[in-house]
């Protein structure tokens, strides 16, 4: 019984170790670091298609941008770039939705407040409230997401005041951690939320199994 409950247990902390580090980020979303540098590794082919369309849309390239979670709970890597009105920020991430297509782009902008707005031409759950909006638009030509990101701006500065400017890689972690700190924040717990619940099983099943092996050894 004692080998049984002692394997149970080594199960269970593998577990704990396997979802516990986003388990973390369902919790505390906020611990998300942020951290950007000018010096933008080779672009993959899906990034240099997305460039090509947003650089004749006025923006231009920053560097590069990475979020970490903590126990490499989240790893996000892209290019940066802002418009040419500095209120967008424009990530590219590395791998397009599918095989030949533009690479997968958010566009960013925050307000004084915390509030954000996050339009992306790949899928993503949509959200609208006092915090801000977020909407996917998979199959969106680019100059269509940057038009419907534009009026999400208009609605949220109408409530939350000017956006905070989108001008260099300083506002970019800036705005990564006002987003995780509001909307985003709450995008993520939604999203992690079952890996939380699998570390909190996880971490009741090892309880249960040190207990019962402390108390087999205590017995007379």
């Amino acid at each position: 019984m004692t080998i049984l409950l002692a394997l149970a247990g080594f199960y269970a902390a593998m577990m704990i170790l396997r979802y516990g580090r986003r388990g973390l980020l369902a919790v505390a979303p906020s611990l998300v670091s942020s951290r950007s540098t000018p010096d933008a590794p080779a672009p993959t082919e899906a990034q240099r298609a997305a460039a090509e369309l947003l650089l004749p849309l006025g923006f231009r390239l920053l560097g590069s941008h990475a979020e970490d979670g903590p126990l490499r709970g989240l790893g996000l890597r892209s290019e940066t770039f802002a418009d040419a009105d500095g209120l967008v920020f424009a990530d590219v991430f590395e791998l397009a939705p599918h095989p030949g297509a533009v690479a997968r782009v958010q566009l960013l902008s925050t307000f004084p407040d915390g509030a954000a707005a996050l339009t992306a031409n790949h899928a993503r759950a949509a959200r609208s409230g006092r915090l801000g909006e977020v909407s996917g638009l998979p199959g969106v030509a680019l100059v269509q997401v940057l038009e419907i990101h534009r009026r999400a701006m208009a609605r949220l500065a109408s409530a939350h005041g000017a956006p905070l400017p989108a001008r260099d890689l300083a506002g970019r972690d800036a705005a990564a951690r006002a987003w995780y700190r509001g909307i985003g924040g709450q995008e993520i717990r939604r999203r992690f939320a079952v890996y939380l619940g699998n570390t909190l099983f996880a971490a009741a099943v090892l309880a249960f199994c040190v207990t019962s092996i402390v108390r087999s050894r205590s017995a007379p």
